[in-house]
Order: structure tokens, then sequence, then C-alpha cells
């Protein structure tokens, strides 16, 4: 006689309908009998019934609205063995300093989108991350996209495929096409140097190099080194003698200002990337004389008093001519180097400088958006930031400064993004609590979660290996040597574009 198999507990449709259950398996015999479907044996998740208070909770909404408050969001910023190695560099414990590896994301994949595709690409998304200042990016990109149409010459090739090269790049990522498109923008490039440039192509040779920049920035890495050769490159291309009398336009003055702002940049982040102590400067007196850094724009003649072809906000360009003066002229330690009269000199340059820093009109036009706004206020902020701490607070400004910190933190706090690394890098350093860090990060994250944005991860670990020695050192740190040290430690120049 054969053993009837039986289960532990009773199926699921005698426990729902709370009658005895001869457990056969795999159905039981009451189902059978009564023609029901047997649910079985097996472990069952249900949902409590209505008014189960021993299963269920529930929780009554808030009253007031949450709609407008920001998620809080988690970030880990810890010491590392890199950080603690820098502590001992920087308080000459140790006389090695640590490079900073950044790693290169990589995606193997093998793509063969057609030029169709990358341009429309481009024109409605990959031009947003073209980093300008004062200008619409998505304006520049059509700019562009006029300059890479106008003929079929070398120049213009090469602007083309810098179009498709870096559309290909911030859809995908880094991989095996977009740097195809990048080497026959290089080839197009060198093609067009066998034989005299017209201003057109100049023109379109400058557009073209400035693309290879975007292209090297876009993805901050330590193989993309290459950016501020381009800019010299570029520089260089536009002083040929044939644009001094070519018809300037709207796009000429937004390739010009772009090429300025990326200028000025390099040229700040190559001030501490090498760590050098500048000359003693000229008197003040000289100073005001002197054209201490000649723009780009006046370097080619571009003298333009048309409102039309002026950039969008002329606060913006008098934040940058601002700091390249301050780059070129403003000392780290002056009093190691200076007599008693020079310093007394130095001392009235920098509160000039300060003054007509603080003097910056934040909206130069009642048109300027929200955004710009805001972003030329922090770069101001920024200047003023780096100005007290780069001369060793030589004007005793604590109090005006913390006031500014806490107004560039504020700024932080409410803006969607902030796709400007300037300031984000010099204010955001200066963060002391936990709540004033979570705020930059935050900004942070929201900025890279935006199509249009470019990687902050540069930005991102060289504020928080600023946090670390700032935590890590019993007393404060002579800025010049904690920034310049940071800086150097990278393996390549840090775009702060």
């Amino acid at each position: 006689m054969a053993i009837t198999e039986t289960a532990k507990k009773s199926c699921g449709t005698c426990r729902d309908r709370r009658v005895h259950c001869d457990r056969v398996v795999p159905v039981c015999s009451q189902c059978s009998g009564s023609k029901l479907k047997c649910k079985g044996y097996a472990f069952r998740l249900s949902w409590p019934s209505a008014g189960d208070r021993r299963r269920s909770m529930a929780v009554k909404a808030p009253l007031h609205s949450l709609s407008r408050v920001r998620p809080v969001s988690k970030h880990l910023a810890h010491v590392s063995f890199w950080d603690v190695q820098m502590h001992r560099h920087l308080t000459a414990l140790g006389h090695t300093r640590p490079l900073l590896q950044i790693p290169m994301p990589w995606n193997p994949s093998e793509l063969e989108l057609g030029s169709n595709d990358l341009i429309l690409y481009f024109y409605t998304s990959a031009s947003q991350s073209l980093t300008t200042f004062g200008h619409d990016p998505q304006a520049l990109g059509q700019a562009l996209m006029r300059i890479a149409l106008a003929g079929s010459t070398p120049s213009a090739a090469a602007v083309f495929n810098s179009l498709l090269a870096l559309s290909s790049l911030h859809r995908y990522g880094v991989q095996t096409q977009a740097f195809r498109l990048k080497i026959a923008t290089i080839k197009a490039l060198a093609a067009a140097t066998t034989c005299n440039l017209t201003a057109r192509e100049v023109i379109q040779h400058a557009a073209a190099g400035m693309l290879l920049c975007s292209f090297e920035v876009h993805q901050a890495s330590c193989t993309s080194s290459q950016w501020t050769w381009y800019i010299s490159g570029v520089k260089q291309v536009l002083n040929a003698p044939c644009l001094k009398h070519f018809s300037r336009d709207s796009d000429l003055n937004a390739l010009m200002d772009w090429v300025y702002y990326h200028d000025v940049m390099s040229r700040f982040t190559l001030r501490h990337w090498h760590g050098d102590v500048l000359e003693i400067p000229p008197k003040p007196s000289d100073m005001c004389r002197k054209e201490v850094y000649t723009p780009v724009r006046t370097a080619i003649g571009f003298h333009s008093t048309d409102a039309e072809l002026q950039p969008t906000d002329q606060s913006m360009l008098a934040n940058l001519e601002l700091l390249a003066e301050l780059s070129d002229t403003v000392m780290a330690r002056p009093q190691d180097s200076m007599s008693v009269q020079q310093m007394e000199d130095y001392k009235g340059y920098i509160r000039i400088l300060d003054w007509r820093v603080r003097n910056i009109p934040t909206q130069s036009k009642p048109t300027s958006d929200r955004e710009q706004t805001v972003v030329a206020e922090l770069f101001k902020l920024a200047t003023l930031v780096y100005l007290n701490r780069i001369s060793g607070n030589l004007l005793d400004q604590t109090d005006s400064i913390q006031a500014n910190l806490n107004r560039a933190f504020t700024l932080f706090s409410q803006m969607d993004c902030c796709e400007r690394q300037y300031p984000l890098f010099i204010l955001g350093c200066e963060a002391r609590t936990d709540e004033q860090r979570l705020t930059v990060l935050d900004l942070i994250s929201r900025t890279e979660k935006r199509s249009s944005s470019r990687s902050l991860n540069h930005v991102r670990i060289l504020v928080q290996a600023l946090w670390a020695q700032d935590d890590l050192a019993e007393k404060e740190l002579d800025y010049w040597d904690k920034l310049s040290s940071i800086i150097s430690s990278c393996t390549i120049i840090p775009s702060l574009v």
C-alpha cells in the first residue's frame, strides 16, 4: 500500500476558507471534493487587510507641502592614504609630493553613427556643453555649425570633424569613434597648413582648435593633457595678419570670447600647477598704464562697439579681465622679497584691485537671465576671496570675506546647477562645516545630472583633497602652498572652465 505524502501545513485555499485540510500533496482532498482550485503549500505574501492594526500602519501626510524642499543626498568625504601623504608633504614631514591619478572611463563599444545623426545631436544637446562665458552655449554651437559649413576646404572639414568628435564623445563617452574623428580633425588641420590661409580659413582653424580643446576637457582624465596646447595654437593662428581687416560679426565675437575665457582660466591654473612665484611687480602707477595682459580680442584688433557684437553681459568680460590681471601681478608671500616702500605700494595696488572687483556690475543688461546673473556674482565673489587669500590677507577683510562666503553658499544651495568650475572650486574649497560641504557636493551632483554638463570629477576630487588637508592640519595652512600643492599633484593641468 502506497504511503500518501502530506505537507506540514494546510493549503492556501483551506486557510482562506478556515476549514480542515488533509494536506495531501500536490492537491488536498478537500479542494478536490469541493471542485475548488488548490493554492498549494508554498510560502505566500499577503497584503494587510483594511483595518488590520497588527500588520499595517498608516501615516498621515504632513500638513505643509514639501514640494520645494530638495531631497537630502548622502555623500562620503573621507581621508585616504594619499591625503595623509599630501599632509606630510605640506608640513615638511615628507619630501615627495604624491601624484593624483584620475581614471578615464572607457566605452568598449564599436559605434558607427552617421554624420547626420551626430550633427543633429550636436545641435540639440552637445552644443549646450560648450564652456563659454557671457554667451549662450547653444548660440555658440550654431555659430560653429555655420563656420563648419562655410566652404569645402580642409579647414572647414576640420571644424566639421571636430563637431562630430565632440558630439560622439558627449553622447557615448570615451570610445573609438570619437577618437577616430579627433584624429581626422588633426589630419585636416595639418593639410590646411600646407598653403596660405585666408581670413575665413583662419577662423575655421581656430574653431576646430577650440572644439578639440572642448573634446579634451569634456571627460577630465589623466590622458587629456592636450587642452592647453590647443589654446596656445589657436592664439597663434588668430594673430594672422589677414584677420586685421576682416569684417567682424557676432560669430567671430563669440569665438574670440570663447578663446579668451579658456586662455584666462588656463593661465590661472598654470599659475598654481607649476607653483611658480612671480617676480616683484611694477609700481601701481606703472600697472595702471601698462597693459599687463593683452586679451585675444585686442591682440587681433577686435574693438567693436556695436552692441550686437558685444558679449551678452559686460560684467562677465570685466570679471575675466580682472582675473587675468590678478593672475599676472598678485604675488604669493610678497613680504618675503619686498622693501617697506615696495610693500606699501603693493598694498595700495591690491586695495585698488579689490575695489575694481567689488565694483563690477552684477548685471549690466536687464535682459540677462537669472542664471547668468548668479554665475557672474559667484565669479566676482570667488575672485574677491582668492585675492584676499593669495595676498595673505593684506587688506584685513576677515568679516567682509566671511560675508562673501556666506552669500556664496546661500547661492549654491539655491542653484539648480553650476557649470562654471572656477567659482565652484575657489568657493567650494572654503567650506568648513559639514553643512557647507554637503551643499557643495549636492550642487556638483545636480550639475552632473544635466545632459549639458561635462565631467566635474576633477573639481570634486580637488575640493575634497583640500578639505582633507584643512582637517588634518593643526593650524591654518599657507593658502598658496596648499592650493599649488594640490593642483600640482595632478598629472595633467586641471581645467577650471
